[in-house]
């Protein structure tokens, strides 16, 4: 039996271990990042808006042209060796002193973050949370009809939701609220509870499919389990035996799920927000490549790349503190 001075050990070392782990894996993963937009043709002084404004310079004034384009790398310290770009960029995010975004130069990035992370939060949050109160009895129902008509379309309607992506769905439900059913549902804006059901039901058709596979599968092979059939010949009722045995000790599986999804479902917001005209995240975190905003799309691959491996982190020690087999 291991102490409880010897379970907190364990969990302090596999903690400070895979802390360690994560900043490595952060710090490669923003690197290669950084690399690949900075070989990408264009830049942020060449995007649309910015190629409007300084074209008439080019060619009217080339010396304010060079002079500005001088001050802008210098700014953002561009005019440095890729090399050192990659040092000063890696070293902001993990002190977190994201600086100021290019489209907004004077307002700080983590200012925007406070703005609108909160709102992709909500949304990710009722969306994990819906797609497990539905994903659920989806799968145990599946797994207890096995290889029955409703197995089959239970499985098929978990597969149509995976299936179909998020903004498409996002798009056909614009369209039935907004004309078909009018003045149900809004289709648009952010204030209210109504304005976040849409939304929601969009991203999480996907993990309903995902949460429903899961639980169907653990649920098949738990019931196959030796204290199982000891249950049965003991005579537990059946009903007590699937939701206290079956369900219970299946349940575990959805951990290792729900926390990848849900860091996924927050990053995984910028279509369905803009189509819903949401001011969340994914808009912000959207338009910082789509122009080479380079401190706001390395922030936004530093906040994915963290909400995964810090998960992961923590699906692990709880699937251990549930589950005492599991060793960390």
């Amino acid at each position: 039996m291991i102490g409880k001075g010897d379970w907190d050990m364990a969990v302090t070392k596999f903690i400070i271990k895979r802390i360690i782990q994560i900043i490595i894996t952060l710090i490669l993963v923003m690197a290669v990042s950084y690399i690949l937009m900075y070989y990408s043709p264009g830049g942020f002084m060449h995007t649309t808006v910015m190629a409007t404004v300084l074209a008439p310079l080019q060619s009217q004034n080339p010396i304010l042209y060079q002079q500005v384009m001088d001050q802008f790398q210098s700014r953002y310290g561009l005019n440095q060796p890729l090399w050192h770009q990659i040092f000063n960029y890696v070293g902001h995010e993990l002190t977190f002193n994201f600086g100021n975004s290019m489209q907004n130069p004077s307002l700080s990035i983590m200012s925007q973050l406070k703005d609108t992370l909160p709102v992709s939060l909500k949304l990710a949050f009722g969306s994990i949370f819906l797609s497990v109160v539905i994903g659920v009895p989806f799968g145990v129902i599946a797994a207890l009809k096995r290889n029955t008509w409703i197995d089959y379309a239970l499985s098929s309607v978990s597969l149509a939701g995976q299936a179909i992506p998020s903004f498409v769905l996002a798009v056909i439900m614009v369209l039935l609220f907004g004309v078909v059913f009018p003045d149900i549902l809004p289709i648009s804006g952010w204030g209210s509870w109504k304005d976040a059901v849409l939304p929601v039901i969009c991203l999480s058709a996907a993990n309903v499919g995902v949460v429903a596979r899961y639980m169907r599968g653990s649920l098949i092979e738990t019931m196959r389990q030796d204290y199982i059939r000891t249950a049965k010949a003991k005579g537990v009722k059946y009903w007590p035996m699937v939701l206290k045995h079956g369900v219970k000790n299946s349940l575990t599986a959805m951990i290792t799920v729900i926390g990848p999804q849900f860091a996924f479902t927050v990053m995984g917001t910028i279509w369905v927000e803009q189509i819903f005209g949401i001011p969340g995240l994914g808009k912000v975190m959207q338009t910082a490549f789509t122009s080479f905003d380079y401190p706001l799309a390395i922030t936004s691959v530093f906040l994915l790349g963290s909400m995964i491996m810090v998960m992961n982190l923590m699906v692990d020690i709880i699937y251990a503190i549930i589950d005492p087999r599991v060793k960390l």
